[in-house]
């Protein structure tokens, strides 16, 4: 007997260049995801996120690295969660700390995006979190490879 807890609708891994230039490839394989398995509105909530975090692979955590370091990206639909995993070879990273200092700025007073320029990504990773109920990490992994977690759990 087997038991399978997880059973996959749809996986997809890609790597790319750590170049501004591979969003164009990136955004094109994340298509695939628009799909009748998935609601419309979790698509779009997870390519905010997946624009999001390659963005700030390459702006941050590869600024000092060459444009020819890889990113790998894989995502999976199962019949109970989405899930997008972005790994970079940037320096650790304190996301948690991150978002917990910019959850309670933006509590305290009306925050101004455009005053918040350096930490939009952040941002919107927040709100994913926050108001879209999705699980939002970012860890270090053997190998000195960081991985952002992007997860909503989903009901078919």
């Amino acid at each position: 007997m087997s038991l399978q807890t997880h059973p996959l609708i749809r996986h997809s891994t890609l790597q790319v260049i750590s170049d501004l230039d591979a969003m164009v490839t990136v955004v094109e394989w994340f298509d695939q995801f628009n799909c009748a398995e998935l609601p419309f509105q979790i698509w779009i909530e997870a390519q905010t996120g997946l624009i999001e975090g390659f963005t700030n692979v390459v702006r941050h955590a590869h600024s000092h690295l060459s444009p020819q370091t890889p990113v790998d990206l894989a995502a999976t639909i199962s019949s109970e969660y989405f899930q997008i995993l972005i790994w970079d070879w940037g320096e650790p990273f304190d996301l948690e700390v991150a978002l917990e200092q910019l959850d309670q700025e933006t509590s305290e007073y009306k925050l101004n995006p455009l005053d918040r320029e350096g930490h939009w990504g952040c941002i919107f990773l927040l709100k994913l979190r926050r108001d879209y109920s999705w699980n939002v990490t970012y860890t270090r992994e053997s190998g000195n490879k960081n991985c952002l977690l992007l997860k909503k759990k989903i009901a078919f």
